[in-house]
């Protein structure tokens, strides 16, 4: 007799089509609940469809048909980009409606350079100014600039800054600019700092029909833990959409971690990846490690086309502020860098030396020895830095990569390998 004759024709756990009920997920039956699934209307297993009349659902829907309709009528016409709201030297530095970091160590002077942009965007006179460090506006508009505080006291500290910047832009300590708004974000609990940020904004933008250029200084503040990818990506979804439904552009600080060139946390990676524009600021050291007075501003990515060359700052006393570093001084120490090899000098290097694939190790020893004028062994030694280091560095398409090798046979190779 067949063994499945004894079976009964419901199993335990079987469909009970009268009633309704499902039995297990087919991976989890057992030999017997498999055989008698032949009778079986295998279609009820699957899982049921979400009901069509479900609000949320229609809700996202329609949002998304919308989007599908603008997008379709943007399609049909010529795509004009705008130019960028800020440039240097010829390259767009922050693109219109982006998000945009300074991310510098402790005292590297990150806020005092987002302030003095911040002066940039409010000021009427900005005309080969040199406190603005060869920044220039775009041409014949103005715009809103809200600087959000996170972290200063209110008492000095905020309204120092709040001065400093209007100082740079021309006015004097009495004036009050309709077109500059400011808070501070320092006491709302953490868990409340998104919807504090949004209603100002919201206010801002039902006063004025300017441009916004929100600077917030420390973005890290926004979020409850900095280290938590969740939070980090929720952040930047956030202000994202402020950017877009409040015509808004965004200047964002951040601190980096201690000893290292990576921007704080998750919050930090994250910033990296969704940017527009990067900048890191941050004082040279000499032949002994020790800090000179010679700061350096890096574009460690621009969305927008070829980074410019670093540009090479000072502060300055009688200047309350920062200005360009001398010629001399900046052509010394340039010379020193490449002479020294640098692992950060190394890995801008790679960046482009990799470009277009991987490349087998001994070329890359030789074209980097030639370049820096340094011994094989120190080109090595600092290949083998910037891996373990893993500085920020981008590809031609702005992907957050590393250095990374591999072998082929008898063959080594180097390559970029994208930062997920």
């Amino acid at each position: 007799m067949s063994s499945f004759a004894a079976l009964p024709t419901e199993p335990p756990g079987a469909l009970e089509q009268s009633k309704g009920t499902k039995q297990p997920a087919m991976f989890s039956m057992t030999d017997e609940q498999l055989a008698a699934t032949g009778n079986l209307d295998l279609a009820a297993l699957e899982p049921e469809p979400k009901s069509s009349s479900d609000p949320e659902r229609e809700n996202h829907l329609n949002h998304l048909l919308q989007r599908e309709q603008l997008l379709s009528e943007a399609a049909t016409k010529p795509v004009v980009f705008s130019p960028p709201i800020i440039s240097r030297a010829d390259a767009g530095i922050i693109g219109r409606s982006t998000l945009n970091i300074i991310q510098g160590a402790y005292g590297s002077h990150k806020s005092r350079l987002a302030e003095l942009i911040a002066a940039l965007m409010l000021t009427s006179n900005q005309a080969n100014d040199p406190q603005f460090l060869e920044f220039k506006r775009v041409a014949l508009e103005r715009f809103c600039v809200c600087y959000i505080d996170t972290e200063r006291n209110q008492s000095e500290e905020l309204p120092f800054a709040i001065q400093g910047i209007k100082l740079k832009a021309g006015y004097s300590l009495a004036d009050k600019p309709a077109d500059f708004r400011f808070t501070s974000i320092k006491d709302i609990d953490r868990k409340a700092r998104f919807d504090a940020i949004e209603s100002f904004i919201s206010h801002v933008r039902q006063q004025t029909r300017l441009h916004l250029f929100c600077l917030i200084d420390v973005v890290t503040d926004a979020v409850g833990d900095f280290n938590d990818a969740k939070e980090s990506m929720r952040l930047y979804d956030f202000l994202g959409n402020l950017s877009d439904h409040y015509d808004a552009t965004f200047l964002l600080v951040i601190h980096q971690n201690p000893g290292t060139e990576k921007a704080r946390g998750h919050t930090g990676t994250e910033a990296a990846n969704k940017a527009s524009t990067v900048m890191q600021i941050g004082f040279e050291r000499d032949g002994s490690g020790n800090e000179t007075n010679l700061i350096r501003l890096k574009f460690l990515k621009l969305r927008r086309g070829k980074r410019p060359e670093p540009v090479y700052l000072q502060y300055s006393e009688e200047a309350k502020g920062l200005v360009l570093a001398d010629t001399e001084q900046i052509a010394a120490h340039v010379n020193y860098r490449k002479h020294k090899a640098d692992y950060e000098d190394v890995a801008d290097r790679l960046t482009s030396l990799l470009s277009e694939g991987p490349l087998p190790k001994s070329e890359v020893w030789n074209i980097l020895t030639t370049e820096f004028g340094a011994k094989n062994a120190t080109i090595r030694e600092r290949l083998k830095t910037v891996m373990e280091e893993q500085p920020p560095m981008y590809d031609e398409e702005d992907r957050a990569v590393r250095l990374t090798d591999y072998k082929e046979g008898r063959n080594q190779f180097f390559k970029l390998t994208p930062i997920e």
